[in-house]
């Protein structure tokens, strides 16, 4: 189930989660804004509002759906610029959050060689075990996975298997519970049978 973006509201000793639509409501009658929590993807559809991202002495204004970006360069959150009504929202303590949620790019097998699959990711991704739910089919048939190795920079992971030649059909899938978002850990969902594109040279 999708979580809906909420802010955390307080005043005085009292505090409350409430939607968006609610917002303008709540600060006419007095209460602050203590925190948000983006909706699984909302941060993309926010093409409204600003966040200050800061690494050192840089400091740069960025959409909400940049910040990912950023924060794998470094830079962190310092504060969100909130809708046309530009309201602002300090971070302080994990109080603002970005539902990263990861999802399947693409796949290729025969660019490193022909027994490296490679899945790409759109987000940066942390696992136990990366071969945890995953499914390689090579014309239909599973394959054993004898190693799969995120890469360093966690969008990539390399999944070793028997050799692929050249016009073999092969397939990637995902049963959702080991993969989550390195930046806030939010789970990959079921990925149906993706087929991988086939690189490897013809003999």
């Amino acid at each position: 189930m999708t979580q809906g973006t909420q802010f955390l509201m307080v005043k005085d000793s009292a505090s409350m989660n409430i939607l968006p639509d609610d917002l303008a409501a709540y600060l006419a009658a007095d209460w602050q804004v203590q925190g948000m929590r983006y909706s699984e993807g909302g941060e993309g559809l926010d093409t409204t509002s600003q966040v200050l991202m800061v690494n050192g002495p840089d400091a740069i204004y960025v959409r909400p759906g940049s910040v990912a970006a950023y924060r794998a360069a470094g830079y962190h959150v310092e504060q969100i610029i909130y809708g046309a009504s530009a309201i602002p929202i300090n971070a302080q303590a994990g109080n603002l959050i970005f539902l990263d949620t990861p999802a399947f790019a693409s796949a290729e097998v025969g660019t490193v060689d022909a027994t490296t699959l490679v899945v790409t990711f759109s987000t940066e991704v942390a696992s136990a075990d990366f071969a945890s739910g995953v499914t390689i089919k090579i014309n239909t048939v599973s394959q054993t996975i004898e190693s799969a190795t995120l890469q360093t920079d966690q969008l990539v992971v390399y999944y070793v298997i028997p050799a692929v030649v050249n016009g073999d059909t092969v397939t990637w899938e995902y049963t959702a519970g080991s993969i989550v978002s390195a930046v806030d850990g939010s789970m990959l969902e079921d990925v149906s049978a993706q087929e991988v594109t086939n690189n490897v040279a013809a003999e």
